[in-house]
């Protein structure tokens, strides 16, 4: 007689928490999934640019961060391989700096010795190659493994699937001890709303401002190198682009940009082209990225097992959620930890670059 699968709740329907209820789901746990707001949730993962970057922090996470992101990129194409309508391009990055900043671009490097085969030097030439509207660009990084994708439609596609499977997305502000009675095992992935239960947990404010533009094209997402805080402006469908800076500290949760914010990104973004003067600003949002101290994310568990909070995410949402839901699928699978499972210990540091 086959044992019965234990009830998993996941609190938390941004992707950290629909891609661990996804994981779980694949291997026949019966799952359902509590949110305070109605689905899709206006939260950091629906405000989100979308890289899946592995190497841009290398300056600041060890490198097996790198890896466990790389395994990430290829769980998404797994999930989105029959799911076409959902935008998703692996077709690497940029990292570009103006000629003031160079100096930026070679200290990038110096930390990318560890990634190997995996970057490209490249000069003016290589860049308008690659992107042909870039033209102010005497050198930069090209990073081919990296990839993009549709943060909302990404979203809408794991909720659809849950559907399909028959599990629950329900509209409930809950916390764990809510939960444990009726559930054998809780995930919470709430991100910066676990504040109050983790005083580890601090916010960061990530800006995003969405452009439209018919005269100027894109294929992969552009990091241009900036002495106070990393923008980004990231390639959508429909000539759209997401500009943003996740570097804020803040838990002000009002999605709101600020004056200053939204000119130091629009004036940075129209530094790559002049075209970029003529687009339509679409629309502006913040949302808070939760964090630790050391800025990696974290997976604990108690001590008898049934309570799992997943956590500290910051810029890499969308990057590493795919390792860290079958980190706690394969747990509840099998009692044990998965190669990646360490990472997100807590014990890990920079000094194990």
């Amino acid at each position: 007689m086959t044992k019965q699968k234990e009830k998993v709740a996941v609190i938390g329907a941004g992707v950290t928490g629909l891609l661990t209820a996804c994981m779980i789901a694949r291997k026949g746990f019966p799952v359902t999934v509590f949110d305070r707001q109605p689905f899709p949730p206006l939260n950091a993962s629906s405000i989100a640019g979308g890289m899946l970057a592995p190497f841009s922090e290398i300056e600041t996470m060890p490198f097996a961060y790198a890896e466990a992101g790389l395994n990430g990129i290829k769980i998404w194409k797994e999930i989105l391989a029959d799911k076409p309508d959902v935008f998703f391009r692996q077709e690497g990055s940029l990292i570009v700096a103006h000629r003031d900043d160079q100096y930026m671009i070679e200290r990038f490097m110096r930390h990318l010795d560890s990634a190997g085969e995996l970057w490209k030097r490249v000069d003016r030439k290589s860049i308008e190659m690659l992107e042909p509207d870039l033209h102010r660009f005497d050198q930069g990084i090209y990073l081919p493994r990296e990839a993009h994708i549709h943060p909302l439609q990404a979203m809408e596609a794991l909720g659809a699937y849950l559907i399909k499977k028959s599990i629950k997305i329900l509209q409930r502000n809950v916390t764990p001890q809510d939960l444990l009675g009726d559930f054998e095992r809780v995930v919470d992935c709430r991100g910066y709303a676990a504040e109050a239960s983790d005083p580890d947990l601090r916010g960061i404010k990530g800006e995003i401002i969405l452009i439209q533009t018919e005269n100027f094209r894109l294929r992969r997402p552009v990091r241009l190198m900036h002495p106070r805080y990393p923008l980004y402006i990231i390639p959508r469908p429909d000539n759209v682009f997401a500009v943003g800076a996740t570097a804020i500290e803040s838990a002000g949760g009002d999605q709101l940009v600020c004056v200053r914010s939204a000119l130091e990104l629009l004036s940075a973004v129209y530094s790559l082209n002049d075209n970029i003067a003529y687009a339509r600003v679409l629309n502006m949002s913040s949302g808070i990225r939760p964090t630790y101290p050391d800025n990696l994310p974290r997976l604990t568990i108690s001590e008898n097992g049934r309570y799992i909070r997943c956590n500290g995410l910051f810029r890499h949402g969308y990057l590493l959620s795919p390792v860290i839901g079958k980190c706690v699928a394969h747990y509840l699978e099998t009692g044990e930890q998965d190669e990646f499972f360490p990472l997100f210990s807590g014990r890990f540091n920079h000094a194990l670059c």
